[in-house]
């Protein structure tokens, strides 16, 4: 589990290179600009967490002239360091306490921001703007210019989640060091912009943060997701796609789960993506990490039904891909799930083998309930939950704060 979160890390590196890429080859420098072109702010985006959207780093290079995209990264002595510190069995509980010593802990917040200031260094004078995902770090030891910030989470709520022993604080002197260095960071951004209501809530509620400096302006779905097509339903496939610890993404219930179904429909399927070894089970498919776009738009197009019952995660950007292909949900009710998922699906309680069994079969037995709830989850994303509207939001917000500066 140790190495395949390793190896995951590295692949997650090799994806936000490849859509800096992305970002380097639409803005060609040798490029002279057209007589009416519009002066744009110049911005340095630092990578990680949702940064890995394609989908908005593209959108940042129509508002913002992109001069770099950083990506700090603990040391490879560091995290070995780390992994010789969590040493327990079993191996589940090594790989919990080292992925709360290389991301939970004030030494790695601080780690990470000064290697991010030494970064940025290079860039001085050259950039107008910081736009930064997540808060696992700041962008600088001293920020001087308007931070856009983005966020599907906050330490406050993950550390309160009785399931999510990761982000749960060791003791009261490291919970008062991480809260004030994520909430220093929170307060010094022009706009923070959630994906949820629920993260915005208690980012304002807990941090000290003006209301008006926070925005829950929701995150869409991937590449390819949103074309159309035609949704077909054959009232036994059932999808699920989760990366990372897998008891935690709710995969070993949706395993009890399943079994559960198939006493009910024995050609039921279950598709896994996102997860190396699982056991053999009759019906379950492991496709393991599939990073081909299009392969996975279609194992969610061909799904009668996806789920995500998991107990640890605050948005479910999955929910989001499933409801653009007019797929029904079923996902827990933590966080903010049962927002994101709103009436194009069924919300089950955490940890609820029973629930979780009987929501998917409902859907499963039901083509007319499937078709409608895919409908519904296809207006959602089509309303609410696509890049357009979002960036919208987002663009008229940013706007306003640099012209209030």
């Amino acid at each position: 589990m140790l190495r395949d979160e390793l190896d995951s890390r590295t692949n997650d590196i090799s994806t936000m290179n490849a859509n800096a890429q992305l970002l380097r080859e639409e803005i060609d420098p040798r490029k002279p600009p057209t007589a009416n072109a519009r002066v744009k702010p110049r911005a340095v985006v630092f990578g990680g967490g949702i940064g890995g959207f394609p989908s908005m780093l593209l959108r940042f290079r129509d508002e913002f002239d992109i001069v770099a995209t950083l990506n700090p990264q603990l040391s490879t002595a560091y995290q070995l360091a780390c992994l010789a510190l969590s040493v327990r069995w079993p191996r589940e509980a090594w790989y919990r306490r080292w992925r709360h010593y290389v991301e939970k802990t004030p030494l790695s917040f601080r780690t990470l921001t000064r290697r991010s200031t030494r970064l940025l260094a290079k860039y001085e004078g050259k950039y107008d703007v910081i736009l930064f995902m997540g808060a696992m770090y700041a962008p600088s030891i001293h920020i001087n210019k308007p931070l856009f910030l983005f966020t599907d989470s906050c330490r406050r709520l993950s550390s309160l989640n009785p399931y999510d022993e990761i982000s749960h604080f060791r003791n009261a002197a490291e919970e008062a060091a991480w809260l004030s260095l994520e909430g220093g960071l929170y307060r010094r951004a022009r706009r923070i912009f959630t994906g949820s209501e629920f993260v915005r809530q208690c980012i304002t509620e807990h941090y000290g943060v003006a209301p008006g400096n926070v925005v829950a302006a929701g995150f869409g779905a991937g590449l390819g997701f949103g074309e159309p097509y035609e949704k077909t339903f054959d009232g036994r496939t059932i999808l699920y796609i989760g990366k990372g610890d897998f008891e935690k993404k709710g995969g070993t219930l949706l395993l009890q789960a399943f079994e559960r179904v198939r006493r009910e429909i024995p050609d039921a399927t279950l598709h896994v993506v996102g997860q190396d070894r699982l056991p053999t089970l009759p019906g379950l498919v492991n496709h393991g990490f599939v990073r081909d776009r299009q392969r996975l738009v279609e194992l969610m197009r061909s799904a009668h039904v996806f789920t995500l019952p998991s107990l640890v995660d605050r948005f479910g950007i999955t929910l989001v891909e499933a409801m653009a292909t007019s797929t029904p949900c079923v996902s827990s009710d933590y966080g903010a799930m049962p927002e994101v998922v709103g009436d194009a699906g069924l919300v089950t309680p955490c940890n609820d083998v029973d629930a979780l069994a009987n929501a998917l079969l409902t859907i499963l037995r039901d083509e007319t309930l499937a078709r409608r709830l895919g409908m519904i989850g296809r207006r959602r994303f089509e309303q609410k939950y696509n890049w357009d509207s979002i960036w919208n939001v987002i663009q008229a917000e940013m706007r306003s704060a640099l012209s209030a500066s």
